[in-house]
Order: structure tokens, then sequence, then C-alpha cells
């Protein structure tokens, strides 16, 4: 009687003669996404995450056709797996504070993700337990869930805000297009009789000193003193 030799169906990638043509080994949606965001979403092609993983490119593309689904498995994964500020005790808007620069920071890192925050690709598993830590912190220290999810989305809007404006600072003056040079050879395009407030403008301020993350420290001071007004009616 012949033998026939028997594999685990369940057995992981592990790069060795276990990989066969026709027949992907498994892998899980996890473990790409992971992988393009190792290697960085600027790069993550289906050919460079199928080499970090040691497999196949027919054999990934059995999971993810293109670099569009890769990127956009990524960055739901990437979005949901951000872990929360550690919680000592410190009061809930200097929490707030680290949270929201955590947040920044990947952003900026990863201008990918935004987009898929625009597209709503967004793993919800992940998602909602991520926003359960967020919630319980707030509760915790006396906000209802409905007050707790406001805050989680005024904060979540000035965070990408503010993300936004310094990929945008950054693409622009890449190519070659800085704001305050580009309105200045606006002003002198017009006439500065024509625009004589941005003519003031461009003449007084480099245009480049703020940081956009300021405004999110804005909202949270914005968010502390209201909170504090409504508990002390």
């Amino acid at each position: 009687m012949k033998t026939v030799g028997t594999r685990s169906r369940s057995k992981p990638i592990d790069g060795g003669p276990d990989k066969r043509v026709g027949r992907p080994p498994r892998v899980t949606t996890d473990q790409i996404a992971e992988a393009a965001l190792a290697i960085g979403l600027d790069h993550a092609t289906v050919r460079n995450v199928a080499a970090h993983l040691d497999m196949s490119v027919p054999g990934l593309r059995y999971y993810v056709r293109t670099r569009e689904e890769l990127l956009a498995m990524a960055a739901a994964h990437g979005l949901g797996e951000l872990p929360l500020p550690i919680d000592h005790g410190q009061p809930w808007a200097e929490w707030l504070v680290d949270y929201a620069r955590f947040v920044y920071d990947a952003l900026v890192a990863q201008p990918e993700l935004i987009g898929q925050i625009l597209v709503g690709t967004v793993n919800t598993i992940r998602m909602t337990q991520h926003l359960e830590g967020f919630f319980a912190m707030l509760v915790e220290r006396g906000f209802t869930v409905d007050q707790a999810y406001a805050t989680y989305a005024r904060l979540t809007d000035a965070t990408v805000g503010a993300a936004s404006t310094t990929i945008g600072r950054a693409a622009a003056v890449k190519a070659g297009h800085p704001l305050k040079q580009d309105l200045t050879l606006a002003v002198k395009a017009l006439g500065p009789d024509a625009v004589p407030l941005v003519d003031r403008l461009v003449g007084v301020h480099d245009l480049t000193g703020d940081d956009p993350f300021d405004t999110v420290r804005l909202v949270i001071d914005t968010l502390a003193a209201t909170t504090l007004k409504e508990r002390n009616r």
C-alpha cells in the first residue's frame, strides 16, 4: 500500500518546503496587515509583503488581490491596534493629550491611515475593543458613555485635522510649494493693493511657526473647561 504524506492545514507560515504552488500556505489577515505595517505602507506591495512573509506572490494573492486591498487591510488593522496611554491616575485631560499625541504621530508617520479613515475602512472588532478601553478611562472619572463618545468624536476630528495639516505642509514643501512662497507670488501677481491683508500677513509671518497639534490641545482645554462648568452647576 502506497503511503501518502500529510500535513496540517492549520500550519503557520514558516517559509520552508511546506509551500506548494496552487495551495497557498495558511496566513491570517492580521499577519498580512502586520507585515505591511512592518515594511511601511509606502513600500508595502503584494510582492514585498509576500517576500516578508516568505511566501509566493500567487500565494499571497489568494488572500489579497491588489495593493489597494493590502493598504486598506493594513490601515484598518493599524487603526484598531493603536494602544491607549497608561492610566496612572493622571487628570483625564492629560491622558487625552497623551492619547491624541500618539494618534497624531501615527497618522503623520503613515498618511495612508487617514485615507482609510475617510473611506471608513476600519476593523470593527478591533475598533470596538479600542473604544471600550477609551470609554472605560473616562467613565471611571465620572463621564457618561454618551459624554465619553462625544469626547472621543471631537478629539478624533481635531487630531485627524491636525495630522492632515502637517502632512499637507510637508507635501507642499517637498513639491516646492511652501505656503509663504506661493502666497508671496500670488500677492505679486495680483498686486498688493488687491489683497492688502494677505500682503501684510506674508510680510510679517513666516507661516511655519505654528504647531498644528496646538489645535488638539485647544480642543482638550475647551472640553475640560466645559466639563468642569457642567459638573459645577
